[in-house]
């Protein structure tokens, strides 16, 4: 089955047990599941990288420029983490991992720290930087593709039911026509998924990033050096 909207707004449908949604329109429920994706994505980002060609004797690189170029949203970029140069897909030696010294100047201006290169950039090889994107759900907000694994989408699920059964609770407690025992329970429900969704998605964060703790930091092949 499809990871799309439908599929997904369906199980949190069935969760809230409202699959007729007789009390949760679709509108309200996709807006429970862009708050918790973008909550998902601050622990649990979507990882990709990109290669651009380096340039003689240049150490700063504008990646608006770049990606704006190669047709690609900056404005998906929410952190930069890895950069490898020299880099060249071609070459058994220098598709390796070259981890090198960087900073971001200014909102997306990439700095190469000169000391980490061994030299001047050479427009012969790439750079190819690593960075965290926000996660995106097929169909949702013109996406087109679903960037969650399966673990992932059990925890967004979760926390958009979370958060529409809080909202719903919020907007009966202003009706005089419930009980209020009844947006009482509703919001207790509420919050415990969404702190169960934020447990989980704390967890997958940690598991996400425990991979990275075991990598060789680009220090380590010369710290044991005499």
């Amino acid at each position: 089955m499809a990871t799309n909207l439908a599929t997904v707004r369906d199980r949190v449908e069935a969760l809230l047990t409202d699959s007729g949604n007789s009390d949760w329109t679709t509108a309200e429920l996709d807006q429970a599941l862009r708050l918790a994706l973008d909550e998902l994505s601050q622990v649990c980002p979507a990882r990709y990288n990109y290669v651009f060609d380096a340039v003689d004797d240049t150490y700063e690189y504008d990646l608006d420029s770049i990606f704006t170029a190669a047709a690609l949203d900056v404005a998906q970029i929410e952190e930069v983490t890895e950069v490898w140069y020299p880099y060249l897909s071609t070459d058994d030696t220098y598709k390796l991992p070259h981890p090198v010294q960087w900073r971001m100047v200014t909102w997306m201006k990439l700095l190469l720290e000169p000391d980490s290169l061994g030299g001047d950039p050479d427009g012969d090889y790439d750079i190819r930087i690593f960075y965290n994107r926000r996660q995106q759900l097929d169909d949702l907000d013109s996406a087109t593709a679903t960037t969650l694994n399966a673990a992932e989408v059990g925890c967004l699920i979760m926390g958009a039911a979370g958060y529409a059964a809080i909202a719903k609770a919020r907007y009966l407690a202003n009706r005089v026509v419930t009980g209020e025992n009844a947006y009482k329970a509703l919001h207790e429900w509420g919050k415990s998924r969404v702190a169960e969704f934020k447990q989980r998605a704390y967890q997958l964060g940690q598991y996400d990033s425990a991979g990275e703790d075991a990598r060789i930091g680009w220090w380590s092949a010369d710290k044991w050096d005499v």
